[in-house]
């Protein structure tokens, strides 16, 4: 018995007879086709320590030239330096909040209190925040090298990203944004079997698919990763799909529920039938 037809079962009126709808299964198509290559461990397994950087002179201020070396230690990335530095860091006797605001104070007398330079100071002496988004960073390029096998080959058009431009070849893209129509995509898209979701899963896990590429590419592009515009057509598509094809099971609209939030839609422009979707896509 599927969860939809349990809750059914049990919210059903003694003696009502339920009534079971067809059941519809993920698109295994499109699944096979969104995904990443597997990671290819490395056959080194020796860690080199990088060079521990120069020493820092520039502020003036012993303390203050302390940890921008100590910052420039945990952006090597290395563990052993990181560890060292975090140690470092912790004989400091001043404050963390102190030592920020001699910073800040320093960089707005430099740079005559340029907004973008004065706020670039924010975490300063977060030392420990700095050093665990170095560490994620870090493990994020190294899957992406594992994945693709070289920085070039990241960048080059995914199957995903070929299917969707060899789909939707021949419609015009706007001159103020570059995308593409979404009616007019959709229509595309919706004919082609292994880029047309076929559930509210198959929409989260083609989402995820879109969002992992952009992130894998944006840690070795200055946060630039954006996936070719009809690769962004087909995710912005899926989207859409989350309020048209109806939720199977509870679980299935909690998960589509907790995207909205995790990812902070609940202001799209699509939301709102998302939601009613949702609410009365008939898993009870």
């Amino acid at each position: 018995m599927t969860d939809a037809h349990a809750v059914a079962s049990s919210d059903a009126l003694p003696g009502a007879s339920v009534r079971s709808a067809p059941t519809r299964h993920d698109n295994a198509a499109l699944r096979a086709l969104l995904t990443l290559p597997p990671i290819q461990t490395s056959t080194s397994t020796a860690l080199t320590v990088p060079e521990t950087p120069a020493p820092t002179h520039v502020t003036g201020d012993r303390e203050l030239d302390a940890v921008l070396w100590l910052r420039d230690c945990i952006e090597t990335a290395h563990p052993q330096l990181i560890d060292k530095a975090l140690e470092a860091f912790g004989k400091i006797k001043t404050p963390a909040n102190e030592l920020e605001k001699r910073y800040t104070a320093h960089v707005s007398r430099e740079s005559n209190g340029h907004f973008a330079a004065v706020l670039m100071t924010f975490g300063f002496a977060d030392l420990e925040g700095l050093a665990k988004s170095t560490l994620q960073k870090k493990s994020r390029a190294e899957e992406a090298i594992f994945r693709f096998g070289n920085v070039e080959a990241v960048f080059k058009d995914t199957a995903p990203e070929a299917a969707c431009k060899k789909t939707l070849r021949g419609l015009k893209r706007s001159k103020a944004l570059g995308d593409f129509d979404a009616s007019e995509a959709r229509a595309r898209f919706s004919g082609v079997p292994n880029l047309a979701p076929a559930t509210l899963s198959d929409c989260l896990y083609a989402i995820a698919y879109w969002d992992q590429l952009y992130r894998l590419r944006a840690v070795l592009n200055d946060g630039f990763g954006d996936p070719a515009p009809a690769g962004d057509a087909h995710e912005r598509f899926c989207f859409s799909m989350l309020a048209t094809l109806p939720p199977r099971t509870r679980q299935e609209s909690f998960a589509v529920f907790e995207h909205l939030q995790s990812e902070e839609r609940m202001g799209w422009d699509d939301t709102p039938a998302i939601l009613r979707n949702l609410i009365g896509g008939g898993w009870a």
